[in-house]
């Protein structure tokens, strides 16, 4: 007979887990267990009809509807889910009872949700006889990624308009504007986009340049000689003093005959209109139409029909009069202002980077520091959890400064966190993000360290790239110790393999990561401090230091105050506590 007893410390670990997590965590069992011989149709249904709550914790409860776990317990599944879910039921059945990091979309609200859902049938005797799961919103996650999907389009597609019009000789500049022409029509999913020009003699307006999504009739038939007289004077007068005018279905305008008439010859259904000005005149119009449907167009495009008539305006300037390409004083102020925003919402999303709440984790506490060197840093900490059983954290150094560095950071956020739930390794993470990020990123390299970290186990699995050493010591004996790699970051050479360094913990090992920024630090009298100097003040700051906050603290004020040193680079700093 063994003499071993069961291990009820770990099971109330796991029971402590699920009841914590924020996640969605579920077992359902079933009050008859049913043969898998049975057809798909009929599993689906004997699933449905037979699947008892077992063990669920309060984030599966509220997800559902419900306030406490008592109103769920012991109910069929039918009985708290809807039949939205059964398509779920479906792929569970056909991928042999399991479903693995099956991204699902709630539309069931008034704001969708986003969720990653994992699921696992357990078999007995050709028996199914339960079922567990557990579901992760990560709707912030793409929420995030579209906003800077956006950024990332907005600010590309301005970059290249404005190079070209900055480069293109004053005869080449009509097909600068064609191709911003086809760049906004694209942007704004309308059918046409068009520049029309006052003559001369200020009595007619013409298209002079046109992009058509295909199948969409030209406006050239109609659009030549249009006499001003006979439009609207309090448009133009919006158009003149740099007003947008947006008609979303012309088919209204029964009070204006000629505009009527005009939009049906045209084939315009919605139109959005800015007027095209110099030194204060107006010289023309640029829009958006739809030809069938009704436009709905967003403020970011009504933004970039803007900055384009800005440059589209300048361009006409300069090439009627054949000289450089001269922005005016208040196109400047407004691109300038455009780009001011653009910097704030990077600071937004850069800082969204850097993980500060890890919430409860067994056996383990993290806090972390940043402090930018710029108004935006190129530091990332972040952290995601792809098991149970597991997290993953990169540490992580952008070169370079400011908006670029920022952008490079969301990027090398989101090929992280998807990374994170697809590789088995930190190795395996880092070389994967090293592929998919070669082809889009040249001008900038990340520094990195990832670590993937097994609370229960107090266990870490590191893999370095580039990353300077990690420090741990013991609370009690505080003898400074390292793990380190010397491997290269990734996306500076075009082939890059990592290793994973393995190593086991004890209750009072602490671990601190930092950034480069902390000891790339000037003097006052010339020259920087370095990593060895840097390192040998850290053990004095240890051996004097009570606690994780003392010790950041130490560490803060003898950067920036206690030695007068200058600060070049971001300072991110982790602390991991057993």
């Amino acid at each position: 007979m063994s003499s071993r007893k069961p291990d009820f410390g770990r099971y109330q670990h796991l029971e402590s887990f699920i009841h914590l997590s924020k996640d969605a965590i579920w077992c359902y069992e079933l009050d008859i267990p049913m043969p898998i011989s049975l057809s798909k149709e009929e599993q689906m249904e004997y699933i449905w009809n037979h699947s008892v709550v077992k063990e669920c914790n309060l984030a599966m409860v509220k997800l559902y509807g419900f306030n406490h776990i008592e109103e769920v317990s012991g109910k069929y599944l039918k009985e708290i889910v809807t039949l939205e879910s059964v398509y779920l039921l479906r792929l569970f059945i056909q991928n042999s009872y399991q479903l693995e990091d099956l991204e699902y979309t709630q539309k069931s609200g008034i704001v969708p949700r986003v969720f990653l859902i994992n699921s696992h049938g357990q078999v007995v005797d050709g028996h199914l006889i339960r079922i567990w799961g557990q579901q992760t919103e990560i709707s912030n996650i793409r929420e995030s990624e579209s906003k800077l999907t956006g950024l990332l389009q907005f600010s590309q597609i301005v970059t290249e308009i404005s190079k070209m019009f900055v480069h293109t000789k004053a005869e080449f500049v009509s097909d600068a504007i064609q191709y911003s022409l086809e760049e906004l029509g694209k942007y704004s999913k309308a059918d046409r986009v068009f520049v029309a020009e006052i003559s001369s003699d200020k009595q007619f307006l013409s298209v002079s340049h046109e992009w058509l999504f295909s199948g969409v009739p030209s406006l050239f038939g109609v659009g030549t000689k249009l006499p001003i007289a006979k439009m609207n004077p309090e448009r133009l007068g919006v158009l003149a003093g740099d007003g947008v005018i947006f008609i979303p279905d012309t088919r209204a305008l029964s009070d204006e005959p000629w505009h009527l008439q005009l939009f049906q010859s045209a084939e315009v259904r919605s139109i959005l209109v800015i007027g095209l000005r110099d030194e204060g005149n107006l010289i023309g119009i640029i829009g958006v139409t739809t030809y069938q449907n009704l436009g709905d167009w967003t403020d970011e495009t009504k933004q970039m029909l803007g900055l384009v008539a800005g440059f589209v305006s300048q361009g006409l300037v300069r090439a009627k009069n054949e000289i450089k390409l001269m922005k005016k004083e208040k196109i400047l102020q407004r691109f300038y202002s455009d780009v001011k925003e653009d910097l704030a919402l990077a600071k937004l999303t850069q800082e969204a980077w850097v993980a500060k709440d890890f919430g409860t984790i067994p056996n383990l506490k993290i806090e972390s520091r940043f402090l930018p060197y710029d108004e935006i840093g190129g530091d990332l900490i972040l952290y995601e959890k792809p098991k149970p059983d597991c997290i993953d954290i990169f540490f992580g150094d952008i070169s370079g400064h400011g908006i670029s560095s920022a952008l490079v950071s969301g990027i090398a956020a989101v090929s992280f966190k998807k990374h994170s739930h697809q590789e088995d390794s930190p190795a395996k993470i880092l070389e994967a993000m090293h592929e998919e990020l070669k082809s889009i990123i040249f001008k900038h390299h990340v520094s990195a360290c990832v670590l993937r970290i097994f609370p229960l186990e107090r266990r870490i699995e590191f893999s370095f790239a580039g990353h300077p050493p990690i420090v741990f010591w013991n609370h009690n004996d505080r003898v400074m110790k390292f793990v380190k790699d010397e491997m290269y970051p990734i996306l500076l050479l075009d082939d890059w393999k990592g290793k994973n360094i393995s190593k086991t913990f004890i209750p009072g090992d602490r671990l601190l990561l930092y950034s480069d920024g902390i000891y790339e630090l000037e003097e006052e009298t010339g020259g920087y401090i370095g990593l060895d100097v840097f390192l040998q003040e850290l053990t004095e700051m240890i051996s004097v230091s009570d606690d994780t906050n003392s010790l950041i603290k130490k560490m803060i004020a003898n950067c920036l105050v206690e030695k007068e040193r200058i600060i070049h680079d971001d300072i991110a700093v982790l602390f991991l506590e057993f």
